[in-house]
Formats: structure tokens, sequence, C-alpha cells
């Protein structure tokens, strides 16, 4: 017996790479770089959800802003369609690696009509980072409580 999930998203397999994106950090420096987040939440048991992001500055200027983030707890996920897509936003607390304070993060991913075209929307970690650019995320997630259309 699988577990229910009513709303959420996973990575499949274990993680979804996103090419180059930019990240402007809270000084306002924006660096490229790659992004591998893993993400498995649900609605119906945020107690068991978990997200990570690893980005790796390739921008080439020193130093590099290199960081791991890794969700310690969800305050939600909330599942919603726009137009022809699937949106699901997900919020919490969480460490950026060297610190020892959580920061609150934001996250919403949006399931596309096209297979190729699911995509990072926002990533915030509040006081630190946030993307710039909306990439496209691969291979494709795995989204629950989308319209079974997408």
């Amino acid at each position: 017996m699988g577990i229910r999930c009513s709303c959420g998203v996973r990575s499949t397999p274990i993680t979804s790479t996103i090419g180059t994106i930019n990240m402007t950090f809270a000084d306002n420096v924006t660096r490229s770089g790659n992004l591998t987040i893993n993400v498995d939440a649900c609605v119906d048991r945020l107690d068991f959800s978990t997200f990570s992001a690893t980005f790796t500055d390739t921008s080439g200027v020193i130093p590099p802003r290199n960081f791991t983030f890794t969700a310690t707890s969800f305050q939600n996920v909330i599942c919603f369609q726009e137009n022809a897509s699937c949106q699901v936003i997900m919020s919490g607390m969480g460490l950026v690696s060297g610190e020892t304070t959580p920061r609150q993060f934001s996250l919403t991913l949006r399931n596309n009509p096209s297979p190729t075209a699911d995509q990072l929307i926002t990533f915030v970690i509040l006081q630190f980072v946030n993307n710039s650019t909306t990439p496209n995320l691969e291979p494709d997630l795995t989204f629950f409580g989308c319209p079974t259309s997408l």
C-alpha cells in the first residue's frame, strides 16, 4: 500500500539538475552557477517532507559563493492550477551550510504540459539568496495533486 499524497512534488529519480541559473545574494551580488535540488514534499506528510539544494558558483569570481541548503521543517505545501500548468509552492525553515541559525525558505515549481519544461519559478532563502532566472529542470519532477491532463 502506497503513501497517499494529495498535493506535492518529488524529484525523479533522486535529484534534478538545473543548468545555469543566476542567484542574487542579499548584498545584491549576482552569481551564475549550477543548482541541484532534491525534493520530496507532500501536504499530507509535512513532517516527512524533504528538500535540499546545492549551488555551485561557476562564475569564476573569487571567492565563490557555493552553498548547500537543507530544509529542517515545512510550514506548507500548496498546489494550484495556472492556465495549462500546475504549480507547487512550499515553504518552511532550513539551514545554509556553515550556519547554525535556521532561515525561512520558499520554493515554487511548475509542471508544464511539455515534458521537458518543468521549471523552478522561485527559490528564496530569506535574507540570503533568491533566483533571478527561471530555468528548466532535468529530469522532470513528479507532481501530485495536479490536473491529470498535464
